[in-house]
């Protein structure tokens, strides 16, 4: 294989390795803000403050991610 490429192949994977990691950390980070923000574990939440629902939280974390794989799979492509 041409060097160029090997370069170009692991920089790729590097890539795509920290979006996977950076991915975790902010769908881990939204599910333990939810669980954290229920009224029955912080009392000193204030009852006007409306509360995102899970459900849409999720899809909010999730478009990011569908949208890297589509990215990613289109790079992928393009250095091959």
């Amino acid at each position: 294989m041409i060097p160029g490429l090997l370069l170009r192949e692991a920089i790729f994977w590097i890539a795509a390795a920290l979006c996977v990691v950076a991915e975790i950390f902010i769908l881990r980070s939204m599910l333990r803000s939810s669980r954290a923000a229920t009224p029955d574990r912080s009392p000193s939440v204030d009852a006007d403050v409306p509360r995102a629902r899970p459900l849409g939280e999720m899809i909010w974390a999730a478009l990011p991610a569908i949208g890297l794989i589509v990215l990613l799979i289109y790079t992928r492509g393009a250095i091959r």
